[in-house]
């Protein structure tokens, strides 16, 4: 701030005057005398989530999703997307710290050998959710968690607390397919299209998947790497407002005991979950991302035409990212390419 003062009197005033040297609190108080300024910390952004932030990068993946939409009309009651919420405990932190793959601004990253759980949310543009599923990483279900067990959430056992191949095709056979299935009956349109949008993950790797998604017509669309925190919903409201519920109500233990930290995270999970998935804070979350037909061009307004950062090119290889991967050409190519 000293160096930025200065330089500005250099520029207006005679370079001979004396330094200006200003305390802690000046752009505290400065901002605070004009109102029409705002105050804000910078934030550390990946490498490769600003060269991918743009436009270019981005309007062949809404470019896509708009032809889906033209050709299909998707209902909003059938448009959903899934992601995966990473929960962390540490004895060195005071609070739940959560670290997801995008990182937005205020997450604070953890050592990769701490124990995590995850948190799988499911949602529709109309502001509809399935069941949550926390997967946790224990075979035998803690009895302090039972307690989060509900029509809305459920807690899963299971040898890795994060998302695995088997894990993913787990959840789209009790969860996700049901979900879509009853939705589509109570719509009495059994035949209806459905769209997914998902991350690319490589639990979603899973081109046997794909063609059960593709029989069941639904289309399955992943999400540009590196994009997620522009055009993924849930990235985009649903999360953001879960982080802020935990962390505003979450009371770490004063014992390192697990199961004091398992009670704790009881005590506020089923909360800060209902609070996120409030009809309206989905259906926002969705209007944000640019996802619903002719709603992306805001999206794009907002981001540089092209990137701001160029990155050395790396060789050129078939990949499922930004695609349809339900698409019966792509299925074919794909398994042919991977053996």
């Amino acid at each position: 701030m000293n160096t930025i003062i200065n330089d500005r009197k250099k520029d207006d005033f005679d370079e001979e005057d004396e330094e200006v040297n200003i305390s802690k609190a000046y752009p505290y108080q400065y901002t605070k005398r004009n109102p029409e300024l705002k105050a804000s910390h910078p934030r550390n952004v990946d490498i490769q989530t600003l060269s991918a932030s743009n436009q270019q990068t981005l309007l062949p993946f809404f470019t896509l999703l708009q032809n889906l939409h033209d050709n299909h009309h998707y209902s909003n009651s059938l448009i959903f997307n899934i992601d995966e919420f990473s929960l962390r405990l540490s004895d060195s932190f005071s609070t739940l710290v959560f670290h997801p793959s995008d990182m937005p601004a205020g997450f604070s990253k953890t050592p990769m050998n701490m124990p995590n759980a995850t948190l799988v949310v499911a949602a529709a543009a109309d502001g509809y959710s399935l069941k949550s599923v926390v997967l946790w990483p224990c075979r035998k279900l803690p009895d302090e968690l039972r307690l989060v067990l509900s029509s809305q959430l459920d807690v899963w056992g299971e040898n890795e607390g994060w998302m695995t191949e088997a894990l993913f095709l787990k959840y789209a056979e009790e969860v996700l397919l049901p979900g879509i299935t009853q939705r589509r009956e109570t719509s009495k349109r059994s035949d209806e299209r459905c769209l997914l949008l998902l991350d690319s993950h490589s639990s979603r790797a899973q081109p046997d998947l794909w063609k059960r998604f593709a029989d069941s017509s639904i289309d399955v669309v992943t999400f540009v790497p590196h994009t997620t925190h522009i055009a993924q919903p849930l990235d985009r409201g649903v999360f953001i407002v879960f982080k802020k519920t935990i962390n505003a109500n979450y009371e770490a233990p004063s014992s390192s005991s697990v199961v004091l930290r398992r009670e704790a995270l009881a005590d506020v999970l089923p909360q800060a979950l209902q609070t996120s998935l409030f009809p309206s804070t989905i259906k926002s979350s969705f209007a944000k991302s640019g996802v619903l037909s002719h709603q992306w061009h805001e999206v794009l307004a907002k981001l540089p035409k092209e990137p701001s950062v160029t990155l050395k090119k790396r060789t050129k290889r078939f990949d499922y990212f930004g695609k349809l991967i339900t698409d019966e050409e792509f299925l074919l190519e794909y398994k042919k390419r991977k053996g």
